[in-house]
């Protein structure tokens, strides 16, 4: 008679294996773990990139200039704006509403017009407060003419005369060099050198020539322009105008103050808030837990 001798696992030896398992999964579940964290991290951080984006955009293209109030935040009012300054009905107090449901979720009127403040939800419940400063770049002062300053001969080998120092917001361009354009200075193209009295343009580039034209190492040389008056305009020493906001710009259409009556500009900066850590997903203003936020900033100008 043959008998089969099986031994029992003990419970000692499951206990064992069951630790081994536990201990050889740890490291698994931490890797886990941390990749969720970060695609958590990865997707909000794209929601409030392109909600920042899209109200950035909105502020720049369909926003007008006059209706964007500076203000910590800032506010969106038409209703002090000049009628002649918008088209009839296009911006009404229902496009208002609109817009602000649309970027803010809100459409709460307050006194100063409607607040660029709120709080939008992504599809996983995560709130994100949204935040929109503005301020204006306003002028001061009135230049009675515009300034006038010649670069000077020593540019480009030495460093170019420049305007004074101003806080001032100005706009600074060069003058054309009106003399290139003198119609006597079209000359006509000769392929035949023999031509009498049509210059080759090889034969007219600078040393050696009759100065009409310049090789394109020379560009910045005044040779060939002796004969000009001496304050024309030239390459080596053109004639730079600089002007302030008032002398090109009219007054915006809401305000009577005499520096803020002149802005051309407006800072724009959108900050969004939110916190990654779950119990605070619905209160994006708590400083504790895993607080994130972005900022994104631009320049708004009166082109309307």
């Amino acid at each position: 008679m043959v008998v089969c001798k099986r031994r029992a696992i003990t419970f000692l030896e499951i206990v064992i294996a069951v630790s081994i398992l536990v201990v050889a999964m740890i490291p698994i579940f931490g890797l886990m773990s941390k990749e969720t964290v970060e695609t958590d991290k990865n997707a909000s951080e794209a929601f409030a990139i392109n909600k920042a984006s899209e109200i950035l955009n909105a502020v720049l293209d369909n926003i007008p200039f006059a209706a964007l109030r500076q203000g910590n935040p800032a506010f969106l009012r038409i209703d002090d704006i000049n009628s002649k300054t918008f088209e009839s009905g296009k911006f009404s107090d229902a496009w208002a509403k609109g817009l602000m449901k649309m970027l803010f979720g809100h459409n709460n009127k307050e006194s100063a017009g409607y607040p660029c403040r709120g709080i939008v939800t992504d599809s996983r419940g995560i709130h994100y407060l949204i935040h929109l400063r503005v301020e204006d770049v306003a002028s001061d002062i009135k230049l009675p003419t515009p300034e006038k300053l010649r670069i000077g001969p020593d540019f480009p080998a030495g460093k170019p005369s420049d305007f004074k120092e101003t806080k001032e917001f100005t706009f600074t361009y060069l003058k054309n060099p009106a003399l290139l354009s003198d119609g006597s200075w079209i000359v006509d193209y000769a392929e035949n050198e023999d031509e009498a009295g049509k210059p080759l343009t090889e034969l007219d580039l600078a040393p050696g020539s009759r100065g009409i034209a310049e090789p394109n190492y020379n560009i910045y040389l005044d040779q060939g322009m002796n004969g000009a008056d001496p304050v024309a305009p030239r390459y080596i020493n053109p004639t730079a105008a600089r002007y302030t906001q008032k002398m090109i710009t009219e007054k915006v259409p809401y305000t009577a103050d005499d520096k803020f009556a002149w802005c051309t500009m407006k800072k724009v900066v959108v900050q969004i808030q939110w916190n990654l850590e779950q119990k605070y997903f619905k209160n994006p203003e708590q400083t504790e837990g895993r607080v994130q936020k972005i900022h994104l900033m631009t320049i708004k100008g009166d082109i309307d």
